[in-house]
């Protein structure tokens, strides 16, 4: 995983309760992925070759995995029958919960660019 110029400008880390992740940007190329999450360093990785608006999916694609695993839903076997109240409510509250730790991260991840206005 080579390092790269940070490209992407945002904080370099999200608070999970607990715990914090390291928000990294590195070429995932040779992994083929635009990001990954390791849970045993605390490390969220990004790979910065993506247009904003893609990595700024990434990168919450990424912070979900983080809490869902915080909520105990880790791994496909862990994950139990749940119907779309039990969902949205699950991830509505994460979302918030989420938001209000890391305000300026959000702000990020849903602000506007200028290349994302066409």
């Amino acid at each position: 995983m080579a390092t790269v110029n940070k490209k992407h400008k945002h904080p370099d880390s999200v608070t999970i309760g607990f715990k914090t992740y390291k928000i990294v940007q590195a070429s995932l190329k040779d992994d083929d992925l635009y990001g990954c999450v390791d849970f045993c360093k605390n490390i969220i990785t990004i790979d910065p070759k993506q247009d904003s608006r893609n990595y700024k999916w990434t990168l919450l694609h990424e912070i979900f995995h983080i809490g869902y695993y915080l909520f105990g839903l880790g791994s496909d076997e862990d994950i139990p029958q749940m119907g779309n109240e039990y969902l949205t409510a699950m991830s509505s509250n994460m979302v918030m919960f989420l938001w209000g730790l890391n305000k300026e991260l959000f702000e990020y991840i849903f602000s506007e660019d200028d290349d994302e206005r066409n």
